[in-house]
């Protein structure tokens, strides 16, 4: 939630690189935020397969490993940040450059493949605890909501940019307490 709040609230090239000019510490937060996140949503992923029934185990598990792909390709998106602020801090670039640099087709399907991955893992995942009723329903309701405002989250007012995110990181809060308290009732009491 941290990185995605603090990226600049605008696709538009020539912002993004005054961003980086202008708010450097907030570029590097977000960066180093995307990292950690792509670490901890990774190892945090396999959690969901103590909340699923063994008969929606496989329809769970290739939705943890497509999503995991997105979140591995998370860190992708953190290098390519750090890289882009060396690149702009270092190099005179402009904003033309920046916009032929985003028409590289292997870049763009690159990113495009990540991001891909990741909703479609969490949409996976969402339908598979929704069918499974093992969590309350706002959790893969807010899921399949994260998803579903994917395609118009540049079109919201820049008040509600946001949302989406804050709404990812309360279904993801939601998951990680629910799997906690599955796996804290099949453990065995301890002798010590």
């Amino acid at each position: 939630m941290l990185a995605a709040l603090a990226m600049p609230p605008t696709s538009e090239v020539g912002q993004v690189v005054q961003a980086i000019e202008q708010q450097d510490a907030a570029w590097l937060m977000a960066s180093a935020s995307f990292f950690l996140a792509s670490v901890a949503l990774t190892m945090g992923l396999p959690a969901i397969l103590f909340l699923v029934p063994t008969r929606n185990q496989v329809a769970a598990m290739v939705g943890v490993v497509i999503w995991s792909v997105g979140t591995i390709g998370t860190s992708a998106l953190a290098a390519f940040l750090i890289l882009f602020r060396a690149t702009v801090r270092v190099v005179s670039i402009s904003p033309e450059d920046v916009e032929n640099l985003g028409r590289d087709q292997v870049l763009g399907l690159s990113l495009l493949f990540v991001v891909v991955a990741f909703y479609l893992g969490e949409l996976v995942v969402g339908v598979v605890l929704l069918r499974a009723s093992v969590v309350p329903r706002w959790i893969p309701g807010l899921l399949i909501l994260h998803v579903a405002l994917a395609p118009f989250e540049d079109a919201l007012p820049a008040q509600l940019q946001g949302f989406p995110t804050i709404v990812l990181g309360v279904a993801l809060m939601g998951v990680a307490v629910k799997a906690n308290e599955v796996w804290a009732g099949t453990r065995t009491p301890s002798l010590l």
